[in-house]
Parts: C-alpha cells; sequence; structure tokens
C-alpha cells in the first residue's frame, strides 16, 4: 500500500508517517521503481500500534524503544517495559492534576474576591484586582498545563 492509503487507514497524515520514519519509529520504506513509497501490513500494524501507545500519551522517544519489542509479535519482552511507562505517565498525570487542582483554587479565590464591593470610591489608582491573593499558592508555569514534545531541528 501506498503512504496516502497508509494515512487513511490509521487516520494520520502522510507528513507524520514521514516523520515516524525519519524519527526511527516506523522502518524506512521501500521504494518502488518510480519513487513511491511502499508499506506492508507489518508497518499498518506497527503504525496502529505507535498510535495506541501515543492515546495513552506515551512521548515518542519511549515509543520507540518498545517498537522493537512490538515487532515480535510476543507480548513476553514488551510488557514489563509498557507497565513502567505507564507507570510512569500515571505519575506524571497526578503530578498535573495536583498542580491543577491548587490552581483552581487559586482562580476560585481570585474569582471570589472579585466579585466582592471594592471598599471605598474609585481614586484613579492603577487596578490591584490580582495584586492580593486570598491563599497562598503558586500559579502553575506554562508547561504544566500545556504538555507539548520538543521539535528536533533538521
Amino acid at each position: 500500500m501506498r503512504i496516502g492509503e497508509l494515512a487513511r487507514e490509521c487516520g494520520v497524515n502522510p507528513k507524520t508517517i514521514r516523520y515516524y520514519e525519519a524519527f526511527g519509529l516506523l522502518p524506512k520504506a521501500t521504494r518502488v521503481p518510480s519513487g513511491h513509497r511502499v508499506y506492508s501490513a507489518k508497518d499498518l500494524q506497527r503504525l496502529q500500534f505507535i498510535r495506541r501507545a501515543k492515546q495513552i500519551g506515551l512521548p515518542l522517544a519511549s515509543i520507540r524503544q518498545i517498537t522493537i519489542y512490538a515487532d515480535t509479535g510476543s507480548c513476553q519482552h514488551l510488557r514489563p517495559r509498557l507497565k513502567e511507562l505507564i507507570a510512569a505517565q500515571l505519575a506524571d498525570i497526578e503530578a498535573r492534576i495536583k498542580q491543577l487542582r491548587a490552581l483552581e483554587r487559586e482562580l476560585r479565590g481570585q474569582y471570589a474576591s472579585l466579585c466582592q464591593r471594592p471598599a471605598g470610591p474609585p481614586t484613579g489608582a492603577p487596578c490591584s484586582c490580582l495584586d492580593t491573593s486570598p491563599r497562598k499558592t503558586t500559579i502553575l508555569p506554562a508547561d504544566a498545563l500545556v504538555r507539548r514534545p520538543l521539535r528536533r531541528k533538521s
């Protein structure tokens, strides 16, 4: 099958397949004399495995480590490493949930303080609505809210 067919079958963009090849997740495709990439049923299975691993949040570098085991068709060697990766993913998610709950408490406190009437008439001073915090929690760093993989420069 050609790259477009493989992409449609797995619900990805052909550029994603090329990237996965360059990153080492998929083996280099064989090419026909016209230069088109040709993929096998094994490539389809591997791409489906990669998609499932991404859906549970595993980073591409970790997926690259375990795709070798996935090719054997046996879970005997894959299962322990996959278990470690999923445990680490769970710990990361639990930490982010804890941080998000702290941020939620902070935002609820800020919202409640903004809903109260100001103490006196407007003075013309700059707005200080966010200067005081009802609780002393730290607001999350941006990377805790949005996880984006680092892009490699080519």
